[in-house]
């Protein structure tokens, strides 16, 4: 077997190029019609490369297939790499991009491909890949703003749209629920029961939403006697929102961590003592994967 390692350092910051390795390949690489991928751990992908002539004969595209291994957000993607003639010619190998941040928001790319079973072929990659990287570079450059905004935030069927997202407990789920669709027209969107029923419940009002948890008093106690509350935000990048709370006072809950649903979180509390769950879509999880239920 053939191995090859590229090392390159990017402009673009390391949130930026994880989006690009994961589900942003249609804007740099892939034919964006062709793309079919979900970055989840063990999902397979297909997306096809066009090449294009000069000479007025029709582009040919070039299937691409695999399927994640690993993936640690804004630092590493690992997948397998399959390609046809003049690729991996049908072999299984593995690409893995190490992303480490640097001073400015650049970043420190390292590309390992491994398993190639000729000489040739890992040859040609290895002139090639160099090229890409660069390509990359300037084509998440040319779309302009490389920092994803709230409103250009991953979707994640297991979690509401919303960018602000209120967690409210209440003793009696079912009849916050009732209170809130009769009095603020919510509409449920999902429910996540346990064996002594409705554990949570989201609902969306209007283009926002809330979250309705469940309370036990002898549990979780409150300040003052009222049941929790905690505020959900959802941020492009909860490693670098956390680091910036605790930077500016706030108190670490919980550090950041990957979720079955589809999310990487942390919990704050800021000065004034109200806590704030930070949270990053990393992937799109059906909510029945893990004992969620889409109601709307």
């Amino acid at each position: 077997m053939y191995d090859l390692t590229i090392a390159r350092t990017s402009p673009l910051p390391a949130t930026a190029l994880y989006r690009a390795w994961t589900t942003g390949w249609g804007t740099w690489f892939a034919e964006p019609d062709s793309a079919r991928v979900r970055a989840a751990v063990g999902e397979p992908f297909f997306f096809a490369v066009a090449q294009r002539f000069d000479d007025g004969r029709d582009l040919i595209r070039h299937p691409h297939y695999g399927r994640f291994l690993r993936l640690e957000p804004t630092a590493l993607v690992s997948l397998n790499w399959v390609t046809g003639v003049g690729g991996t010619e049908g072999a299984e190998t593995v690409l893995t991009v190490h992303l480490d941040a640097i001073a400015g928001d650049f970043t420190q790319v390292s590309l390992t491909h491994e398993g190639f079973v000729t000489r040739e072929s890992r040859d040609a990659h290895e002139k090639a890949w160099p090229l890409i990287l660069a390509h990359q570079d300037a084509a998440l450059q040319a779309l302009g703003s490389v920092e994803p905004s709230a409103s250009a935030l991953s979707s994640n069927r297991s979690l509401p749209d919303a960018t602000f997202i209120p967690v409210r407990s209440y003793p009696d789920v079912d009849a916050a629920v009732t209170w809130l669709r009769a009095v603020l027209g919510a509409r449920e969107r999902l429910r996540v029961a346990d064996d002594t029923g409705p554990h949570r419940v989201q609902l969306t009002v209007g283009n926002g939403a809330v979250v309705v948890a469940a309370w036990d008093a002898a549990a979780t106690p409150a300040t003052g006697g009222r049941p929790p509350a905690v505020l959900m935000v959802r941020v492009p990048d909860v490693n670098a929102a956390y680091e910036r709370a605790l930077a500016l006072g706030f108190t670490g809950l919980t550090p950041p961590a990957d979720f079955p649903f589809g999310e990487r979180q942390a919990s704050v509390r800021d000065p004034a003592g109200h806590a704030w769950t930070l949270t990053q879509t990393i992937a799109d999880v059906d909510p029945a994967t893990w004992g969620g239920e889409l109601v709307d």
